[in-house]
């Protein structure tokens, strides 16, 4: 299957896994040294109030929102009206802010995996923090003006996207992250 060579051959970068082995210690000495405030920020970012994990609910605030943005663009660009276009910076804006939640709780899962789940969970988040990168790009051009340029960083990041969610849905599925935790 063309998907599970895709996730293999992400799963068997060596940088990933030294990239990962740098970062995940950084993120778990953060919420450490904030002692039982640390704990209680972690348990809320990963939803112990929720009943399961926040993250999966919080992505559907991004996508959502750039997916609204994508139809709005697509209107924009074939009727030219200024109200789509408005519509659109509205929700690429929307999405960034949506954007943080959904990197918070997902760095909070990512924090405890280990081995391939870990490598393909650092991309599935480098893949996120450059589709992000590319919204504010977007969303700045839109403010100066250059709303083409602003459209074409928003496509590049909506594909980019898509791909990073079916990278979170492998996570999710084939990996288990998120699925088989304790009751808490």
């Amino acid at each position: 299957m063309a998907s599970e060579s895709a996730m293999d051959l992400i799963a068997r970068q060596d940088w990933l896994e030294r990239a990962a082995g740098a970062t995940q210690p950084v993120v778990n000495k953060t919420f450490n040294a904030g002692g039982i405030a640390g704990r209680k920020i972690k348990d809320f970012l990963r939803g112990a109030w929720f009943g399961h994990p926040l993250h999966p609910a919080l992505t559907d605030v991004p996508l959502g929102a750039w997916t609204v943005a994508l139809v709005f663009d697509v209107m924009a660009e074939g009727k030219g009206r200024k109200e789509y276009a408005r519509a659109a910076e509205t929700a690429v804006a929307i999405g960034l802010v949506g954007a943080i939640g959904a990197a918070a709780t997902g760095m909070t899962d990512w924090s405890e995996t280990g081995g391939r789940a870990r490598r393909v969970g650092l991309m599935h988040g480098l893949l996120n923090a450059g589709s992000t990168a590319l919204y504010g790009a977007s969303l700045l051009l839109r403010r100066r003006g250059q709303r083409r340029a602003g459209r074409n960083m928003a496509y590049l990041g909506y594909a980019i996207s898509m791909t990073s969610a079916y990278i979170g849905g492998h996570l999710v599925f084939n990996e288990r992250i998120g699925v088989d935790r304790p009751a808490q």
